[in-house]
């Protein structure tokens, strides 16, 4: 069930029902499409008004000092040296006229802060629509991850001792995300080698096609997502498989092996950084990706004064981990809301929290098209939990399908990755509705201060 004040929100999104998957299911074989490479002098990506940007910069958050004769030699010991490790680099623009609390974007597994700046087919991102709708916005790479770099001194040790336990597991993913996101490889059991990638909704797909929405199912109609025939989705030298390394794969997956987006994945190098102890969580060891984001979060929201969490996918973890930094330090007050796109791991037991910890906290999550049921249960759940909280004192947490037929199609085929797909502003849209209705968020500032900026230190 949906809120009662969610409904007059869902009226005005109903207003036009969008097409998915650009031009529908046809049962295109992977074939050409448009592939004009993306130029940004000749090509927006931003649509609508232009940016009225008043400051952009970037920084770097948190970390510790680590010591270590492994940093720069792979082949022997050397001289003590230092590397910070477990900070994390965040990037921002605050626009002109701009709101009390700012927003933080959390990207999840596999990918960076970059997933939010643009999609895969050049058009507009997340980052800088949020700061068109006078959000001063605050766009991080996990600790241990893309720009926020990671810890090489544990690879350089395990081969100068031949301690082959030190090496991690580094996930990441590549095309394998065409199987979790987007489709499925036919006839079972094969692979990219021998088999044939197709989307969902396409001849010959084995899931049925779903009649009772919302489910783990999906119906006959691609993913809402920049894939061939869409203009732009695939790289054509990828395409023809230019310098390419390793088996060649069967000649009919060459165009879905070329999509743009495998150019966002990114390996889970937070897996080089220490773990961590949490008395109050179930396990006790955290994980590194747990462990440092959270702390670099919580020390972000501690500067910013206050600000709204959005985590994606694995950041999900992250941000109930920062709910139980910050609740120790007496400032989960400091957290203004959590909007969730595509959560993974609500979990109060994992991340030491219980629901009332998020009693002063608006809670937002989304669920896509091909969400499995499994998923979605764990998620209604704890939403509900938090609305049975008997202490809050904000509205109610809100859950929401979106391939629910109350919001008449607009969003079906969302795929996991709904910040990089074709409905992305949409579903933005829907974020920042209930946003003004739910956290308050007063425009505070609407020219840029004049006079000189902190860095320049009077000169």
């Amino acid at each position: 069930m949906y809120s009662q004040h969610f409904r007059k929100l869902q009226i005005l999104l109903m207003s036009s029902v969008a097409m998915v998957g650009a031009l529908g299911v046809t049962g295109l074989p992977a074939s050409a499409s448009p592939t004009d490479p993306v130029n940004p002098m000749t090509k927006r990506f931003v649509q609508g008004k232009a940016l009225d940007v008043c400051d952009e910069g970037a920084l770097f958050i948190g970390g510790v000092p680590k010591i270590t004769n492994y940093l720069n030699s792979a082949t022997a010991a050397g001289n003590p040296d230092q590397t910070i490790i477990g900070k994390m680099y965040v990037q921002f623009q605050i626009p002109t006229k701009h709101r009390q609390w700012p927003l933080i974007m959390i990207h999840g597994s596999g990918y960076t802060g970059s997933a939010l700046d643009a999609t895969p087919d050049g058009r507009e991102g997340w980052l800088p629509y949020a700061v068109q709708n006078n959000l001063s916005t605050f766009v991080v790479d996990q600790a241990g991850r893309g720009r926020s770099g990671f810890d090489q001194s544990v690879l350089h040790e395990a081969r100068v001792t031949n301690t082959l336990s030190l090496i991690p597991t580094i996930g990441g993913g590549g095309s394998s995300i065409w199987t979790s996101w987007f489709g499925h490889i036919i006839p079972a059991g094969t692979t990219i080698l021998n088999g044939t990638m197709i989307r969902h909704g396409d001849p010959g797909d084995p899931d049925p096609a779903e009649t009772t929405p919302p489910s783990e199912g999906h119906g006959v109609y691609p993913p809402a997502y920049p894939i061939p025939p869409a203009d732009r989705s695939i790289d054509p030298n990828i395409q023809a498989r230019v310098g390419a390394i390793g088996p060649a794969p069967n000649p009919a997956n060459n165009t879905y092996l070329a999509l743009n987006t495998y150019k966002w994945l990114v390996p889970n190098s937070e897996s080089t950084l220490p773990t961590s102890f949490c008395g109050t969580c179930t396990p006790m060891t955290v994980a590194a990706n747990d462990t440092w984001t959270p702390r670099a979060l919580a020390e972000l929201v501690e500067r910013l004064g206050g600000a709204i969490l959005s985590p994606h996918s694995q950041a999900m973890t992250e941000v109930l981990q920062t709910v139980r930094l910050l609740k120790a330090k007496g400032e989960v007050n400091l957290i203004k809301g959590i909007i969730v796109p595509e959560g993974a791991g609500t979990s109060f037991t994992a991340s030491g929290t219980n629901a009332q910890d998020y009693d002063t906290i608006p809670f937002l999550l989304a669920n896509g098209d091909y969400r499995p049921a499994a998923t979605r249960n764990v998620n209604r759940a704890f939403v509900a939990a938090l609305n049975a909280s008997p202490t809050r004192s904000v509205g109610p947490a809100l859950y929401l399908d979106l391939d629910d037929p109350s919001f008449n199609g607009k969003f079906l085929g969302q795929t996991h990755m709904n910040m990089l797909g074709t409905t992305n502003i949409a579903l933005f849209d829907l974020f920042l509705e209930w946003a003004d209705k739910n956290i308050p968020n007063p425009i505070v500032a609407t020219s840029c201060p004049s006079g000189k900026g902190q860095g320049n230190n009077g000169l």
